[in-house]
This record gives structure tokens, C-alpha cells and sequence, in this order.
């Protein structure tokens, strides 16, 4: 094994070393995966009920974009194939952390920044306005969803911050990062 490879898994370590972790997991986001997760934080954050329901619902909105986006996939028995990424979900003193990553490829990845900058500018009535308006458009046949979840994220969360890392030249690995306020 290669020392930066080691010495960049300790960095990770050490830095959730330190944090409240309810879940972390990196693997393929199949239904059986989302619920057991689903359910595991719905279990640790019930009270009070409406702050374990917005949790639930952003970790559910952002996994659920892995499953059917990520650019990385992985076939299970069933034979369907599912996206694979990275979920953590932390606690801290004043709110709930979910942090989302996946690969991405490069020719949708401005897109989807654009529209991530784009719901970051809006306030409350704005994103609901927004999601009025997704809601009512038609729907591209090639698209799996129907085009609300990052406003869905928003709505029910404090902030969303994106990264993105260039990974080769077709693809980035991608990041989301909210906070639900307690």
C-alpha cells in the first residue's frame, strides 16, 4: 500500500473522529440500502419529530439522486444497476450534517452547478415558486425524476454547498453539503 493512500484515509478518519456519526456509507444506493439507512436515522433523530422528518426527507432527496445519477454504477444480483456514492450523516451542538458525493460526468456538470447557484440565490417563497414551476413543466423522457429534489433540499435545509473535484477528463466527483437546523 502506497503511504499518501494511508496517510489520506487517517486525515479522513481523524476528521470524523470527532463527530456524532449516524451513518456513513459508500456503496452502491440500491431500495434495501435507502431503507436501512432511512430507518436508522429516522430511529436516532424522533424527537422532536418535524427535525427527524426534514433530516429524513434531504437524506432520502440526495440519495436517491446517487442511486439514479451517479456516474459510477454497480450491477447487484437483481441485475439492475445502482449509483454508487458516499453519504455521511453527522451531529453537531446547533444542527444535523448530511454530506453527499458521487461521480459525475463533466458534460452535466456545469448544469447542474448552474442550478445549484440558481436555488442558492432564492429565499423561501422564491424556491417554492421554483418548485411550482418543475412541477408543471414537462418532463425530458431521458430524465428519471422529476427535477425537484435539489429544491426539496433547500426547502428543508439551511444551506446547500457544492464541491466538485475534476477527476479525469470525463468525469468529477461531485459534493453536496446541507445542514438541517435543529
Amino acid at each position: 500500500m502506497e503511504n499518501p493512500k494511508y496517510e489520506n484515509l487517517v486525515d479522513f478518519y481523524s476528521s470524523l473522529r470527532n463527530r456524532d456519526i449516524i451513518v456513513y456509507y459508500k456503496g452502491p444506493f440500491d431500495e434495501i440500502i435507502l431503507s436501512e439507512i432511512g430507518t436508522k436515522i429516522r430511529n436516532k433523530v424522533f424527537d422532536p419529530p418535524k427535525i427527524g422528518n426534514r433530516l429524513f426527507s434531504v437524506f432520502m432527496e440526495l440519495a436517491q439522486n446517487i442511486a439514479l445519477y451517479s456516474a459510477e454504477k454497480n450491477q447487484l444480483e437483481t441485475g439492475v444497476k445502482w449509483g454508487v456514492g458516499t453519504i455521511a450523516v453527522y451531529e453537531t451542538q446547533t444542527c444535523y450534517t448530511l454530506i453527499s458525493g458521487n461521480l459525475i460526468k463533466n458534460d452535466v456538470l456545469d448544469q447542474i452547478v448552474a442550478k445549484c447557484e440558481e436555488i442558492n440565490m432564492l429565499d423561501h417563497e422564491g424556491l417554492r415558486a421554483m418548485k411550482r414551476e418543475y412541477r408543471s413543466s414537462i418532463i425530458k423522457a431521458d430524465h428519471k425524476g422529476g427535477n425537484i429534489g435539489l429544491i426539496q433540499v433547500a426547502l428543508k435545509s439551511d444551506s446547500l454547498e457544492l464541491d466538485t473535484k475534476e477527476v479525469d477528463q470525463e468525469h468529477s466527483f461531485f459534493t453536496i453539503s446541507v445542514n438541517v437546523l435543529k
